[in-house]
């Protein structure tokens, strides 16, 4: 007996029929700090519970004194436990810094014959759960009062079909017109329906899911005006399975939805105008398999649709998006549907962003999943929603501050002298001032440049002039310095038991996207029309089912008459070109049965009877059902600009016979003169053989002119010739290896460049697509100018070459005497020098001869000097030709 006592983690002592200690355990030695060994046998037991003298309970029961029981423990009472035991609680201040609850239970311990030789006692803290209880029913009068004074609709009622409420708070009154809270118990939950089909639904979705979270409805008002709300609700059910009350929380987002109808009713008119191409779209698996998509998805990677069946989307996803591959698809199952922003990688590795919508289909086996890209921003900023609203209107303080301080939207309290007495985090947030920071102070103090429109508003209700104030708010607030920031409020009055006003209630929405959003919009709308305008565009509407084509003021500039308000389709394929007219109908049949875009390029004939040239194109949009309903687009008179094509046209063609004939004259001229060049040369030097010892020395240097001349002509003759054969004379394009092309120059020109103490250099080069002896005719004139240009001991030249885009970059640097900028293109024009005979020999044409090769290519050459510096030249020459 004595080893169960003291094992048990119980404090429990016992007192024989002297009042004696019998018993002190481990536990009550821990709780009391009095040692077993000097207690027992004494009667100072009552030292453990109270500072002076006063019997316990087991003193009363071993004296069976039960009227002082009463007076000792007044809420004392039989244990339903233990038979025979009594129980009961009470405060010790003294323990501890705040006092203790304890429970005790006592009986008596008896002989065989049911005399009384003792009594046990046992206790346990009970501070616990009495703080627990206390705290408790504190938060169920906070939370009642909240809920009286909240600006957002609480309701219960029951599932029947037609429904009555149990128990509204007033905001749910005012939302809907009633003046009390007992007008709409009189009510039926039915008859605030716009469509009682959709009663009947949520109560169905509610009987399966349990809960419903921001389902938005039609409902009406007391005098039948119609008001949007988004509801959450939870469904209570009884043991049997069935619903017994429905609480739920209700707020008005009227304000919203008119908004975003007006949104939609802007965007749809004029989105069908420059979206001219459609999503991508695909269809996957859960594991990113793909089982189909559309040419414009397949044209985002930069494959075809035959390529892209059967591939995975993994091998387009970059590293980022394969660590999120796992959270989206867990999200996808969870949601059936999810928007996120992402970027793949395209076929040549170029990285792009895109924003998906994916839906499920099917989720059986691995799931079928339809997803749609789009490279767009994102339009309006996401909307939280109250994560925990399955719980409201629970009466549990700690549950309706945590919805109050993680709305959306900011509420506050404030008293009639416009001081803060409660605040949620979002407002504080606004206010960019902690909530604790608030309580107390005023508005003109938290947020004086909004104090002024508080204090208007506050003077409205406190008149009476409105039991509920709904205005937009704009200044600056401690959050950002120096932004003007903009909200929509709605001020609710707090009445006490008297119908007294003692303070406001406030819910704000901060709409400065919004409103930065609806201006740009306008902005948009109406550079959209000054910009069709200014392209001397016209729109036009065509309504299919009465027929009927609506068009803006351009239409006399582009069909030469004024616009009749009864104009048909047959109207204007009446003034279209007969050859042109089947053109217009299969484009139009096109856009009726496929969906596809209309365009179409076709002759008008005026009245006048001239004939012009329009540009059309338009967008199909369909009705709620999927028939076609307007095709919406424009039209443009492209009359001068195919004018002005047909015009250049003519002059390319006369331009290139022009060519042909510069070119055949100076092959003619250059080839023509090689023979009468070569008499003269031969005939002025057989002269100066013959009689150079004849003549004095003035006659000697005649004649030595007269051989230099001849030469240089001959020379001249020679470049000529060869620049006019650039074109005349072309080998085919084949496989060139460049690197084998400057291998080939330098062993043929190791003389040049030994005598000259050159160092030519070169990085791996490419293989490109050429005529073989004109890039040896490049790389040889490039490197000859730069041993020949060049004032070092050790002239140093170095070729190298890049990919750039679709084109080979290659690169000739040296360390020459450089080329002064001013000269610019003039160093590739034909016999242009830019230094006398004397210094350098040669006749102006090799840069000449290299540009004109270069561009035969696809190429373009251009250089890089500063003089005393060296130069580099740089041609490019495409990969594939």
């Amino acid at each position: 007996m004595d080893a169960l006592i003291n094992s048990s983690p119980v404090p429990q002592f016992g007192i024989n029929r002297d009042h004696k200690v019998i018993y002190w355990n481990k536990a009550l030695e821990k709780f009391s700090k009095i040692r077993s060994k000097d207690i027992i046998g004494t009667d100072k037991h009552w030292q453990a519970f109270y500072s002076s003298k006063r019997p316990c309970m087991v003193d009363l029961l071993v004296d069976g004194d039960m009227e002082k029981f009463s007076y000792w423990f007044p809420d004392y009472q039989k244990s339903e436990l233990v038979e025979g035991a009594y129980e009961a609680e009470n405060f010790y201040p003294h323990m501890d810094n705040n006092g203790k609850y304890l429970h005790f239970t006592t009986s008596a311990i008896k002989d065989h014959e049911g005399n009384v030789l003792g009594a046990m006692e046992s206790f346990k803290d009970i501070t616990p759960r009495i703080l627990a209880e206390k705290e408790l029913l504190e938060s169920e009068q906070k939370f009642r009062s909240l809920v009286e004074n909240l600006n957002v609709g609480i309701y219960r009622n029951t599932s029947d079909p037609s429904g009555y409420f149990i128990q509204v708070n007033p905001a749910f009154a005012r939302m809907f017109g009633y003046d009390s809270t007992q007008e709409i118990m009189k009510v039926k939950v039915i008859d605030f329906y716009m469509d009682p089909q959709q009663r009947k639904l949520f109560l169905e979705d509610l009987k399966q899911n349990g809960s419903v979270i921001s389902r938005e409805l039609h409902l009406k008002k007391k005098n039948n005006q119609p008001i949007w709300v988004s509801i959450s609700a939870k469904a209570h059910f009884n043991e049997n399975g069935f619903i017994e009350w429905i609480d739920g929380m209700i707020e008005d987002i009227t304000h919203r939805k008119t908004a975003e109808e007006k949104l939609l009713k802007s965007e749809k008119r004029y989105r069908s105008i420059v979206e001219n191409m459609d999503d991508g779209f695909c269809i996957h698996d859960f594991e990113g398999n793909l089982y189909d998509c559309n040419e414009k998805f397949a044209r985002m990677v930069g494959f075809s649709i035959e390529d892209m069946i059967g591939t995975n989307l993994d091998e387009f996803s970059s590293i980022e998006m394969m660590f999120e591959k796992n959270n989206r698809v867990e999200e996808l199952k969870n949601t059936g549907i999810i928007e996120f922003d992402a970027d793949f990688k395209q076929k040549d590795g170029k990285i792009c962003y895109y924003n998906i919508k994916s839906s499920i289909v099917s989720d059986e086996g691995d799931g079928l999943v339809h997803s749609f890209l789009r490279d767009v921003t994102k339009r309006r900023e996401m909307e939280e929603i109250l994560h925990q609203s399955e719980n409201t209107a629970q009466k549990r303080l700690k549950e309706i501050e945590a919805i109050y301080n993680s709305a959306p939207i900011g509420l506050c309290v404030l008293d009639r002298n416009l001081r803060f007495v409660r605040i949620n985090d979002r407002m504080a947030e606004m206010n960019g001032i902690p909530s604790d920071e608030h309580i107390g102070k005023t508005v003109h103090e938290i947020i004086p440049f909004l104090a002024e429109q508080a204090e208007s508003a506050a003077k409205e209700i406190f008149e009476r002039k409105n039991n509920f104030l709904s205005r937009e708010f704009s200044g600056i607030t401690p959050a950002q310095p120096g932004v003007s920031r903009t909200w929509m409020e709605e001020w609710y009055p707090i009445k006490d038991s008297s119908h007294q006003i003692i303070g406001i209630n406030i819910a704000a929405l901060e709409i400065t996207e919004i409103k930065k959003a609806e201006n740009a919009l306008k902005k948009s709308e109406e550079k959209l029309r000054l910009a069709i305008e200014g392209a001397g565009a016209g729109m036009w509407f065509w309504d299919l089912e009465n027929d009927l084509i609506e068009w803006t003021n351009e239409y006399k500039h582009i069909f030469g008459v004024e616009p009749n308000p009864d104009t048909s389709f047959r109207n204007i394929l009446n003034v279209v070109h007969p050859d042109d007219q089947e053109k217009v109908k299969d484009a139009i049949q096109k856009t009726l049965q496929f969906g596809e875009d209309f365009k179409v390029e076709m002759r008008t004939i005026w009245q006048d009877g001239t004939v012009h040239w329009v540009y059309s194109l338009g967008k199909l949009s369909y009705d709620l059902h999927g028939k076609p309903k307007e095709i919406i687009g424009i039209a443009i008179n492209t009359t001068p600009s195919k004018i002005a094509e047909q015009e250049l046209q003519e002059t390319l063609k006369q331009l290139k016979r022009s060519n042909a004939e510069l070119e055949q004259f100076a092959y003619v001229a250059s080839h023509d003169l090689q023979e009468p060049l070569r008499m003269i040369t031969s005939f002025l030097q057989l002269l100066q053989r013959r009689y150079e010892h004849q003549l004095d020395s003035n006659a000697n240097e005649f004649i030595q002119f007269a051989v230099d001349g001849a030469a240089r002509m001959q020379e001249l003759v020679n470049d000529l010739l060869a620049y006019s054969r650039i074109e005349r004379k072309t080998g085919k394009f084949e496989e060139v290896d460049t690197e084998e092309i400057l291998k080939q120059i330098t062993f043929e020109s190791r003389l040049l460049i030994e005598e000259n103490n050159a160092d030519i250099s070169y990085d791996n080069l490419p293989v490109v697509r050429a005529d073989y002896p004109q890039m040896v005719q490049v790389f040889q004139n490039l490197l000859s100018n730069s041993i020949k240009y060049n004032n070092q001991e050790r002239p140093t030249i170095h070729v190298s070459a890049e990919k750039k885009d679709t084109d080979w970059l290659f690169k000739v640097e040296d360390n020459g005497i450089g080329i002064d900028p001013k000269h610019g293109e003039r160093v590739f024009k034909i016999f242009q020098r830019l230094h006398a005979r004397d210094e350098y020999e040669g006749t102006g044409i090799g840069l000449a001869i290299v540009k004109r090769i270069v561009e035969r290519h696809g190429g373009m050459i251009w250089y890089e000097s500063q003089p005393g510096q060296g130069s580099t030249f740089y041609f490019n020459i495409p990969m594939e030709m």
